[in-house]
């Protein structure tokens, strides 16, 4: 063999023994806090190309978006019809009108006037126009049912106050006269 075969095959002997050397002295722990910390560190650095990417990629929110938003409120005097003869009252009102009628407007002032005074007992609103509440409104061609004692009954005109004592339907008004009456406003 030539020198230079023969110096190059004793180089590459002893980096694999110098390798074989280092390799025999690293215990098993070792290598595997070596893999975790390498897995990590590529997790990381691949969450941040991710992140700079979608910044790049994704606008900012319009101000008109964040300005438009309003928070939520719970309105505690407004039912829908499935939940109304389970109140905390004994003995309260049910008004029932769409708010989108002309006369919304009218049908509220007086239950408000009502409301205001001293002895009156709790009235509790009910949104004929809400998608749940679509199914117990009569249509064209059909009659309401002034002698409904439950839900299922019901068949509801414009305007309706229903009085319920202990869960029952004791009084159904349709008229505003007599709603007035009741209410003695």
């Amino acid at each position: 063999m030539s020198k230079n075969k023969i110096k190059l095959n004793d180089k590459i002997e002893k980096k694999n023994n110098k390798h074989l050397k280092q390799d025999k002295y690293v215990s098993d722990d070792a290598k595997e806090i070596r893999r975790f910390v390498i897995i990590l560190f590529s997790v990381i650095v691949l969450v941040l190309i991710v992140y700079g990417i979608s910044r790049v990629l994704i606008d900012e929110p319009d101000d008109t978006y964040i300005r438009n938003t309003t928070a939520g409120v719970i309105d505690y005097d407004m039912v829908s019809i499935g939940t109304m003869l389970n109140r905390n009252y004994d003995e309260y009102y049910v008004a029932i009108y769409d708010e989108e009628d002309p006369k919304a407007i009218y049908y509220s002032t007086i239950i408000s006037l009502y409301a205001d005074g001293d002895d009156a007992i709790k009235v509790y609103y009910c949104n004929l126009g809400n998608y749940l509440n679509q199914e117990y409104k009569v249509r064209d061609g059909e009659h309401t049912n002034p002698d409904a004692k439950s839900i299922d009954e019901l068949a509801l005109g414009n305007l309706t106050l229903i009085k319920v004592k202990n869960g029952k339907i004791v009084k159904y008004l349709e008229e505003l006269d007599a709603i007035r009456e009741e209410f003695d406003v």
